[in-house]
């Protein structure tokens, strides 16, 4: 069928726009799929509406070439965050993790149901945080914090050092509660995630349903108290002491952190209490019946990687709350928090780059204990022999027993403090010091290295070089708890849209820049 034009009007009954006008048109205005995504990204960065919106102008080359308004941008982000939540913020959060588990097939994630099927408690974990257990799980510490999100559920994160002393993060949960129960679930599901590996050491703070919920799980792990944790306690009860200028304070901390010996320890902490009258003090009698959790002289066995306290949970929750707003949905926490984690992954990518860019200061140049060590320990922890080398320096050997196979020597620093006893055997070049540095933090002390300079050893034995701390701490490969090779990185299972983009870009930038490449770019 054709039409055939009978009769035209030129004037029009309404002012037509000039075409610098037609994108704010509503026959004209639609964000695309593109627009939307980079939109999205914008949004999670917290870039606001107004910054975002400015920003994919100047990339058009003006707001007039973009077919959106602001106000379209705003309804676009708010019609998605209502479409993710139709079924409900449970369902939203499922999804949420389902989207996660298709980037990465390791990504870890179970949710506890009560007897009506709401979901009550949650864990996750990554990749990445999985791959990081591997590596560094020998010690974990864990802490909850409140106020992350509009329920106020407890934020509970599993943390610990890498091998530049930073921190990485091995999963995270909240909870719905705090009771034996959800511990039990908690602790249960972080071993199933990690392959029932179990850490050798975990620091959490001094509740009675963690130190239930922790034996009951991981008998054979140690738990050792935040002492950071005991000492705010310790000013809450007897703050009164600081200002009047007694010794308690003093006394309590000797206890804690310098008596080495066992017996030592039990006669100072009977004459603490009896010098200030507190032999009855209920927290007192309460915090030394766990002394095996805290104080130094009963943790001599127990590997600490020279963690005692919780702070670097406290650390990462200070900086969730910077990101996070008390108005926030699950899933937008959940976005958020994954920002947190891929900055302080960053910072580990940066001391890596760093350590790759900046040779270490040798003290002593020729010395070839320390040019080994520069070669393998990272900065921070050849910064840390070093110092127990300069330190070896100034100690003497002020006695020597020769047996068949070893060695026992007796060592101080020149000033006489306590000495130390530090066996060797010469043939394997195994050394024992009665401080413990190596047993507890893996680094030889300064009174062993002055054992093995007095034979005349130029190197460090590899049964003493603790990989954890080392330039090849990620050397090995992993595995999830379905037997999959784990690979942090997602874009090896699907590229991502803003990689796509930014390649993109690329070609669209070097097109309009360069006439003869114009018309192959459009």
């Amino acid at each position: 069928m054709k039409y055939q034009v009978r009769d035209l009007v030129i004037e029009h009954n309404h002012t037509l726009h000039i075409s610098e006008c037609a994108h704010m048109m509503r026959s004209q205005r639609k964000v695309s799929i593109s627009q939307g995504a980079q939109a999205e990204i914008a949004n999670d960065a917290r870039i606001s509406l107004k910054q975002s919106h400015e920003l994919m102008g100047k990339e058009a080359g003006g707001l007039g070439n973009i077919s959106y308004t602001r106000d379209d941008l705003k309804h676009y982000l708010r019609t998605k965050r209502e479409r993710g939540l139709n079924y409900g913020e449970a369902g939203a959060i499922l999804r949420y993790f389902e989207e996660q588990k298709l980037e990465n097939l390791s990504f870890f994630h179970t949710e506890q149901l009560d007897c009506e099927e709401q979901i009550t408690n949650i864990f996750w974990a990554d990749a990445s945080m999985l791959m990081d257990y591997t590596y560094f799980g020998d010690v974990v510490t864990f802490d909850t914090t409140y106020k992350t999100n509009k329920e106020y559920r407890p934020l509970g994160v599993f943390v610990e050092f890498n091998q530049f002393r930073q921190l990485v993060i091995f999963g995270a949960t909240l909870l719905y509660d705090e009771t034996i129960e959800s511990f039990k679930w908690v602790f249960g599901t972080f071993v199933e995630a990690v392959c029932g590996r179990h850490p050798k050491t975990i620091f959490t703070d001094h509740d009675a349903a963690m130190v239930a919920t922790i034996s009951a799980v991981m008998p054979s792990t140690y738990h050792g108290l935040c002492t950071f944790h005991i000492r705010v306690n310790f000013m809450k009860h007897f703050g009164n002491y600081y200002k009047d200028g007694s010794n308690l304070p003093y006394r309590f901390a000797e206890c804690m952190y310098e008596i080495e010996d066992e017996n030592e320890f039990i006669m100072a902490w009977d004459a603490m209490l009896k010098e200030h009258k507190l032999e009855t003090n209920e927290w007192l009698c309460g915090i030394n019946a766990c002394r095996k959790k805290w104080a130094k002289c009963f943790m001599k066995g127990a590997w600490t990687a020279g963690m005692r306290s919780t702070q670097l949970s406290e650390s990462l929750n200070a900086s969730i709350k910077n990101y996070l707003k008390l108005d926030h949905d699950l899933v937008q926490f959940f976005k958020h928090f994954n920002r947190v984690v891929d900055e302080k992954r960053y910072n580990e990518l940066r001391a890596e780059y760093h350590s790759r860019q900046k040779l270490p200061m040798l003290g002593l140049q020729q010395t070839l204990v320390l040019i080994q060590a520069a070669s393998i320990y990272s900065l921070c922890m050849f910064v840390a022999f070093q110092n127990e080398y300069d330190e070896s320096t100034t100690m003497v050997i002020l006695d020597q027993k020769h047996t068949t196979m070893h060695v026992e020597c007796s060592v101080s620093h020149y000033d006489g403090r306590r000495e130390r006893r530090v066996i060797l055997n010469p043939i394997t070049k195994d050394i024992t010091c009665s401080c413990n540095l190596f047993e507890q933090e893996g680094i030889l002390c300064s009174h062993a290295l002055k054992v093995y300079d007095m034979i005349g050893a130029k190197f460090i034995p590899d049964q003493y070089v603790t990989k954890r701390w080392t330039k090849k701490a990620r050397s090995r490969g992993s595995v999830d708890c379905k037997g999959r090779e784990i690979s942090s990185d997602p874009s090896l299972y699907f590229p991502s849209i803003l990689a796509i983009s930014t390649r993109n870009g690329k070609t669209c930038y070097q097109g309009c820049h360069v006439k003869s490449r114009y018309k192959v770019s459009q």
